[in-house]
């Protein structure tokens, strides 16, 4: 009581917040969640304290790379809180953001933009709020239905199934990937499982916008959206380039390709991080194109404005337009007006604004993923196993190929942890949090 009483009296003020606030706000409330969200498995004596800041960085951004080596042995209360912190990081703190952080409408609408989202679904930050938890209970409680039918199909007991449906569907619709069996998805071996998972996997990747849209009889929006179509082509594209490499491979059966190969597909392109093999299958049966592609599409991402990471499908389909804009141009006199458009819940113009806020999210990526992977080489491990894991880290996906794992140096588990949170705050929040450690240190020293 007396450090709120004093947070109050220091901390207090009047002044509107800006978007400058906001996002220091964010980023910082990043980095402290973990920290907090991170001592109950550290003093469950299950992991060490990096690795369990680890885990709750990888929870709470849903990204899904874990230290955990037996997920099956843990305690229920464990497992259930990983994948809490994951449905919390997800959905929880986008609504905890507008309707805690901002005194006023116009607080809490910055809030939710410091966090890299779009505007709310509606003017009313409130009804905003609750809006997305409407939608995200509703897809909670449908998923854990369906996957604890699954798994008493496929011969689960109900109570086990009912624990591990509501998990891996909290796990599923925030696209995090945690899962309570070691093995993943591959345990159940089932495909009944795993096209309940394709379908949450799919819907958490979807704007929220685009739900409510949908959900209030605005149905023609699916096939409009460009954010539908970009994901789309993605999907279409590299579902067919994996399934050609894995079918040169040693994978025969059409049935198989479409389980091991698409099942990954889209688990990467909705950054959700679900696999049905192993993670040193992958590095060392599958052709080495294959990660890469899958690499491609961890870093493309899903829609904005929805639980997924990556550089997301809005930007791309942006970016895309505004080349063909640049194409048009060349053919028409100097004196004509051309203007671009792409359909996203409506007709928008694309501006410099837009292209250039775009370009520059692709960009920081792009370095990161640089970055990422050249600290990952440096200590030992091949080149594409580096790209995929950095891909998996930065986009938040929780794929792996065998990188992650306890026993990897602490120095690589710190950049990883920097890569998740990057990528959850889309870059920009990480280079204003920097430019103002730099002024305030530019201030105090001589």
């Amino acid at each position: 009581m007396t450090a709120c009483a004093l947070l109050e009296l220091l901390c207090v003020t009047e002044r509107e917040m800006e978007l400058k606030h906001a996002i220091l706000v964010a980023a910082l409330l990043w980095l402290a969640a973990p920290f907090f969200g991170s001592l109950p498995l550290w003093f469950s004596g299950q992991y060490a304290f990096l690795d369990s800041f680890f885990e709750t960085t990888s929870g709470l951004t849903t990204t899904g790379l874990t230290l955990t080596q037996h997920a099956d042995l843990l305690p229920k209360s464990i497992n259930f809180l990983r994948h809490l912190l994951q449905f919390v990081g997800g959905v929880g703190v986008v609504v905890i953001s507008l309707c805690i952080f901002g005194r006023t409408q116009i607080s809490s609408f910055l809030m939710f933009k410091g966090e890299a989202r779009e505007a709310g679904i509606r003017p009313s930050i409130v009804k905003t709020s609750r809006r997305i938890l409407g939608i995200a209970l509703t897809f909670l409680a449908l998923g854990t239905v369906l996957f604890t039918l699954a798994g008493i199909t496929e011969g689960q007991k109900p109570g086990d199934a009912v624990f591990d449906g509501l998990n891996h569907t909290m796990a599923a619709y925030s696209t995090g990937g945690f899962s309570t069996h070691s093995q993943n998805m591959l345990y159940y071996h089932s495909a009944l499982v795993e096209i309940v998972a394709l379908v949450l996997m799919i819907l958490g990747s979807l704007n929220f916008n685009l739900h409510y849209a949908i959900l209030t009889g605005r149905r023609g929006e699916m096939v409009k959206d460009i954010e539908i179509k970009v994901f789309l082509v993605f999907l279409i594209t590299g579902g067919l380039l994996v399934g050609f490499y894995l079918s040169r491979s040693f994978h025969s059966s059409a049935f198989t390709i479409f389980r091991k190969g698409f099942f990954h597909v889209i688990s990467a392109q909705t950054t959700t991080g679900f696999q049905t093999v192993p993670p040193s299958y992958t590095i060392y049966l599958w052709p080495v194109p294959v990660l890469v592609l899958l690499s491609i599409l961890m870093i493309v991402g899903g829609s904005a404005n929805s639980t997924s990471g990556g550089i997301k499908n809005l930007r791309l389909g942006i970016l895309f337009k505004s080349l063909l804009l640049e194409i048009r141009k060349t053919f028409l006199p100097s004196s004509a007006v051309v203007v671009e458009t792409y359909h996203h819940l409506g007709e928008n113009p694309i501006t410099e604004t837009v292209i250039r806020g775009a370009a520059v999210v692709t960009l920081s990526y792009l370095l990161l993923l640089g970055f990422g992977t050249l600290v990952t080489t440096s200590f030992g491990y091949p080149f594409h196993a580096s790209l995929f894991e950095t891909a998996s880290a930065l986009a938040n996906t929780g794929l792996s190929c065998g990188v992650t794992s306890p026993s990897m140096p602490s120095i690589l588990k710190l950049t990883y942890i920097f890569l998740m949170w990057a990528g959850r705050l889309e870059i920009i929040a990480i280079f204003v949090l920097l430019g103002f450690i730099f002024l305030q240190l530019r201030r105090i020293l001589p």
